[in-house]
């Protein structure tokens, strides 16, 4: 579809939060490794590792808190489910 993996405007909705998440996960020392858009507008993923043992859940959980305070800011609500629409 247009939106997975998408560019513009008209089909990156949220980018604005995705970046200031990026950057905050670096900042923080968390090893993310990607992002992308999905296939829904506005659905997007983050890749955190290569990690080693007990340290990858650890980054996992402090780059969703990151990832909520943001979107708090933003006034926006996030959801982890993998498929938010049936």
């Amino acid at each position: 579809g247009p939106y997975y993996c998408g560019i513009g405007a008209d089909k990156a909705y949220g980018r604005d939060i995705v970046d200031a998440h990026y950057k905050a996960c670096l900042y923080a020392g968390i090893n993310i490794s990607g992002i992308n858009g999905e296939v829904m507008p506005g659905q997007w993923e983050f890749q955190v590792g290569p990690s080693v043992g007990i340290s990858a859940g650890d980054e996992i959980w402090a780059a969703r808190y990151i990832l909520e305070r943001i979107t708090e800011i933003a006034g926006v609500v996030v959801s982890f489910d993998p498929k938010p629409i049936p």
